[in-house]
């Protein structure tokens, strides 16, 4: 489990120009989970992220993952990397390899892994994301855009870490790009057990596809809770200017309106489930 314990995060400390991005934040990402991390630009999103696999530091407060400080020495720090992998948005950008293959394996390598099972991983992680061994041959600069995306998102999946943290990870897809990049990630998860944070503007993304969801602001945690728990703080986040799913949308109105009906439903399969056996009772 990786934990915060009242961390507060300061750029600039000391300075004039001094930032709180984070204040005082304490939350859990449970093991086996899909937590999903949602909040405007300048929430404190991405500074939240950086500091779950040690790339920052806290100015106060303590990051625990499976009970150890991950802060509490460089040894410590620098084995955290290796154990929360970390996918920047758009990643594609930070492909260097002269083969797919080769860019996959750079981390397992940096692990010092046999040459056997650095291949084992670069296979098992490029079949996740959808990428033929044929492509593993060719530069990662002449792949598209989503081929781009896979490549990245499997180097990190081959160090097999036990949180996998992607901001924004199907970013610029189509419909089907997006699919297939989350429904791989979800693959992956469920045949490994590891635990996923994904960040994403996508409302109908998150609510789809995790297990518990953290909503923040301004550097603050708004609510925490399953999809339905976060949901149904409807004020709260319309508030904060954050958008819903267009289904919680449309049961919210129809609960202003007057209808018995349950407000925080977020998919089309729960919403006909809901309304069809009021619209029978109405014949």
């Amino acid at each position: 489990m990786l934990e915060f314990k009242n961390v507060t995060y300061i750029y600039g400390a000391g300075t004039p120009f001094e930032i709180k991005a984070l204040d005082d934040i304490s939350i859990k990402i449970e093991k086996g989970k899909v937590t999903g991390l949602i909040g405007h630009s300048g929430s404190g999103k991405s500074t939240l992220v950086q500091l779950m696999n040690a790339l920052y530091k806290p100015t106060s407060g303590t990051v625990l993952l499976n009970g150890e400080d991950i802060n509490k020495d460089a040894k410590t720090s620098h084995d955290t990397r290796f154990k929360v992998g970390l996918v920047f948005q758009y990643p594609e950008y930070q492909l260097f390899e002269e083969t797919v293959g080769a860019d996959i394996a750079f981390g397992p390598r940096n692990m010092g892994l046999s040459e056997g099972e650095i291949k084992d991983r670069v296979m098992r992680a490029a079949n996740f994301v959808g990428l033929s061994p044929e492509i593993l041959q060719r530069s990662p600069f002449e792949l598209s855009g989503g081929q781009k995306r896979r490549c990245a998102i499997a180097g990190v999946i081959a160090m097999d870490p036990e949180v996998l943290v992607l901001d924004e990870p199907a970013a610029g897809l189509d419909p089907r790009g997006r699919s297939e990049i989350l429904g791989g990630l979800m693959e992956y998860r469920k045949k490994r057990g590891n635990s996923l944070v994904i960040v994403s503007h996508s409302m109908e993304d998150i609510a789809e596809y995790s297990d518990n969801i953290i909503a923040m602001s301004k550097g603050k945690i708004l609510c925490s809770g399953t999809p339905h728990e976060v949901f149904s703080n409807f004020d709260i986040l319309e508030d904060s200017g954050l958008s819903l799913p267009e289904v919680t949308e449309v049961m919210h109105k129809l609960k202003t309106a007057g209808a018995n009906i349950n407000p925080s439903l977020y998919t089309v399969d729960e919403a006909y489930s809901e309304l069809l056996p009021k619209l029978r009772m109405k014949k």
